[in-house]
């Protein structure tokens, strides 16, 4: 197939590989549920998304019509972490104040493909090496999750992986990308997004945005994690397929 998606380096990238685990592995029923799914592969924006408005929002519905028409492969990944134990835990990072995109927000690891990739996930694991030092022989993929797209048009795909707990204490966040990691409970995307309320400029005047979000307190230097956005739909995604858990996402005005 050709189009603007495609070409010479898009027809050797593998996007989702099949994943054989033994029915004793931990997630096992985790990676059953992600290599079952048959929905979109390409998750559309929140139907009442207030963040997309006039020809903004017109120029997003088809962009995905397109998306959807093309089939194209994703643009970036990012690597869903989930420590193998009794009680496990989810990676999330707080990026950089110094960067030009999303500075100052919770995110998952991840970043940009590169023509030299071959999977995606070999792109959410280099990503996730650079980011905080995962070596790429501790994690397990367990699955993929449908793409989503990212508010400046991106095509992200999730990888979802995990790692043993000792892991935990050997990352490290690369100083020029990530302000600091975290590691949140996993039981806490079980429970209802609070209703997050943030100001958002609009023309010439302030308006207050809803949007679901996972609030966490970590406890180390008081200042309670936000996950919300991009990161939120993704992990909001997760729960529903993964775990057969939905949560209403959204961004509105009120």
């Amino acid at each position: 197939m050709t189009n603007d998606f495609m070409n010479d380096k898009d027809s050797v990238f593998i996007d989702k590989q099949t994943v054989n685990l033994p029915i004793s592995h931990r997630f096992y029923t985790l990676a059953q549920a992600l290599a079952d799914y048959q929905g979109v592969d390409i998750l559309p924006y929140t139907d009442n998304n207030e963040l997309l408005t006039g020809l903004v929002r017109e120029g997003a519905i088809k962009h995905y019509q397109k998306l959807l028409n093309d089939s194209p492969p994703p643009q970036a990944c990012v690597l869903i972490v989930i420590t193998d134990e009794p009680t496990p835990k989810l990676l999330l990072t707080r990026r950089s104040n110094r960067l030009s995109s999303h500075a100052g927000e919770v995110s998952l690891v991840g970043g940009k493909r590169d023509d030299t990739d071959k999977s995606s996930a070999e792109v959410a694991l280099r990503e996730a090496c650079e980011e905080v030092g995962l070596v790429g022989a501790d994690a397990q993929i367990l699955g993929y999750l449908p793409m989503q797209i990212s508010k400046k048009g991106l095509l992200v795909r999730p990888v979802v992986a995990c790692v043993g707990a000792e892991v935990v204490d050997k990352l490290v966040p690369s100083e020029d990308e990530i302000a600091r990691l975290f590691w949140l409970p996993f039981d806490v995307l079980y429970g209802t997004p609070v209703d997050f309320v943030f100001d958002r400029q609009i023309t010439n005047s302030t308006a207050k945005m809803h949007t679901p979000a996972w609030v966490y307190d970590c406890d180390d230097d008081g200042i309670p994690e936000v996950v919300w956005g991009l990161t939120g739909r993704i992990l909001s995604s997760l729960m529903e397929i993964g775990f057969g858990v939905g949560h209403e996402w959204y961004y509105k005005i009120v």
